[in-house]
Protein backbone atom coordinates (compact mmCIF):
# COMPACT_ATOMS: atom_id res chain seq x y z
CA UNK A 1 0.00 0.00 0.00
CA UNK A 2 1.55 3.34 -1.01
CA UNK A 3 2.10 6.02 1.62
CA UNK A 4 0.42 9.26 0.46
CA UNK A 5 2.75 11.26 2.70
CA UNK A 6 5.95 9.66 1.41
CA UNK A 7 6.61 12.49 -1.06
CA UNK A 8 5.63 15.28 1.36
CA UNK A 9 7.75 17.11 3.86
CA UNK A 10 5.93 19.24 6.42
CA UNK A 11 7.89 22.40 7.13
CA UNK A 12 7.46 25.23 9.61
CA UNK A 13 9.79 27.70 11.25
CA UNK A 14 9.80 26.70 14.90
CA UNK A 15 10.83 30.24 15.84
CA UNK A 16 7.99 31.91 13.90
CA UNK A 17 5.27 29.23 14.00
CA UNK A 18 1.77 30.69 14.43
CA UNK A 19 0.47 29.64 17.84
CA UNK A 20 -2.92 29.33 19.50
CA UNK A 21 -3.66 29.60 23.24
CA UNK A 22 -3.28 26.34 25.19
CA UNK A 23 -4.27 27.40 28.73
CA UNK A 24 -2.70 25.63 31.68
CA UNK A 25 -5.49 24.56 34.06
CA UNK A 26 -5.66 26.93 37.04
CA UNK A 27 -5.47 24.03 39.50
CA UNK A 28 -2.07 23.04 38.04
CA UNK A 29 -0.48 26.50 38.44
CA UNK A 30 1.74 26.77 41.52
CA UNK A 31 3.01 30.34 41.06
CA UNK A 32 3.15 33.14 38.54
CA UNK A 33 0.83 33.52 35.58
CA UNK A 34 2.27 31.23 32.89
CA UNK A 35 0.64 31.43 29.48
CA UNK A 36 1.04 28.54 27.05
CA UNK A 37 0.53 28.44 23.28
CA UNK A 38 0.77 25.59 20.79
CA UNK A 39 0.52 24.65 17.14
CA UNK A 40 0.15 21.10 15.87
CA UNK A 41 2.12 20.26 12.76
CA UNK A 42 0.83 16.73 12.32
CA UNK A 43 -1.35 14.15 14.05
CA UNK A 44 -2.49 10.67 13.18
CA UNK A 45 -6.18 9.89 12.75
CA UNK A 46 -6.48 8.36 16.22
CA UNK A 47 -4.88 11.38 17.93
CA UNK A 48 -2.33 9.14 19.64
CA UNK A 49 0.73 10.48 17.75
CA UNK A 50 1.29 14.18 17.14
CA UNK A 51 3.98 16.81 16.97
CA UNK A 52 4.23 20.56 17.03
CA UNK A 53 5.59 23.65 18.72
CA UNK A 54 4.89 24.79 22.30
CA UNK A 55 5.62 28.23 23.81
CA UNK A 56 5.25 29.14 27.48
CA UNK A 57 5.93 32.26 29.54
CA UNK A 58 7.53 32.13 33.02
CA UNK A 59 5.74 30.51 35.92
CA UNK A 60 5.58 27.26 37.89
CA UNK A 61 3.02 24.55 37.16
CA UNK A 62 2.42 20.82 36.85
CA UNK A 63 2.01 18.93 33.57
CA UNK A 64 1.08 15.26 33.12
CA UNK A 65 3.03 13.94 30.16
CA UNK A 66 2.41 11.26 27.56
CA UNK A 67 5.57 9.82 26.01
CA UNK A 68 7.09 13.09 24.83
CA UNK A 69 10.37 13.99 23.17
CA UNK A 70 11.23 17.69 23.29
CA UNK A 71 13.87 19.92 21.72
CA UNK A 72 14.26 23.33 23.33
CA UNK A 73 14.64 26.12 20.78
CA UNK A 74 14.77 28.98 23.27
CA UNK A 75 14.35 29.66 26.95
CA UNK A 76 15.20 27.90 30.18
CA UNK A 77 13.19 25.70 32.53
CA UNK A 78 13.78 23.34 35.43
CA UNK A 79 11.67 20.19 35.17
CA UNK A 80 11.24 17.92 38.18
CA UNK A 81 9.41 14.62 37.79
CA UNK A 82 7.46 13.53 40.88
CA UNK A 83 9.87 11.49 42.97
CA UNK A 84 12.82 12.48 40.76
CA UNK A 85 15.65 14.95 40.57
CA UNK A 86 15.37 18.38 38.90
CA UNK A 87 16.80 18.78 35.39
CA UNK A 88 17.52 22.12 33.75
CA UNK A 89 16.67 22.35 30.05
CA UNK A 90 17.90 25.24 27.90
CA UNK A 91 18.01 26.17 24.21
CA UNK A 92 19.69 23.37 22.28
CA UNK A 93 18.74 20.63 24.78
CA UNK A 94 16.58 17.59 24.08
CA UNK A 95 14.67 15.57 26.66
CA UNK A 96 12.23 12.68 26.99
CA UNK A 97 9.30 12.34 29.40
CA UNK A 98 7.87 8.80 29.79
CA UNK A 99 4.09 8.31 29.59
CA UNK A 100 2.36 9.08 32.88
CA UNK A 101 5.13 11.28 34.28
CA UNK A 102 3.83 14.19 36.36
CA UNK A 103 6.35 17.02 36.11
CA UNK A 104 6.75 20.29 37.97
CA UNK A 105 7.77 22.88 35.36
CA UNK A 106 9.58 26.01 36.54
CA UNK A 107 9.86 28.20 33.46
CA UNK A 108 12.56 30.78 34.22
CA UNK A 109 12.80 32.29 30.71
CA UNK A 110 10.08 31.98 28.06
CA UNK A 111 10.36 28.53 26.48
CA UNK A 112 9.78 27.48 22.90
CA UNK A 113 10.13 23.79 22.15
CA UNK A 114 9.44 21.41 19.32
CA UNK A 115 7.82 18.19 20.49
CA UNK A 116 6.65 14.75 19.42
CA UNK A 117 4.08 12.94 21.58
CA UNK A 118 2.87 9.38 21.78
CA UNK A 119 -0.34 9.51 23.80
CA UNK A 120 -1.48 5.86 23.87
CA UNK A 121 -5.00 6.74 25.09
CA UNK A 122 -5.47 9.81 22.87
CA UNK A 123 -6.58 11.82 25.93
CA UNK A 124 -4.68 15.05 25.29
CA UNK A 125 -6.17 15.87 21.92
CA UNK A 126 -9.57 14.65 23.10
CA UNK A 127 -9.46 17.29 25.84
CA UNK A 128 -9.06 14.92 28.76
Amino acid sequence: MPNDNAARVLHVSVVDAPLEPAPIPAQDIVSGAPEAFVTLLWRNEEGTLFNGVWHCTPGTFYLDHPDETVAFIEGRATVTPEGGEPVELTAGDAGFFPNGTRVLWEVHETVRKAFHNHDPNGRLLAGG
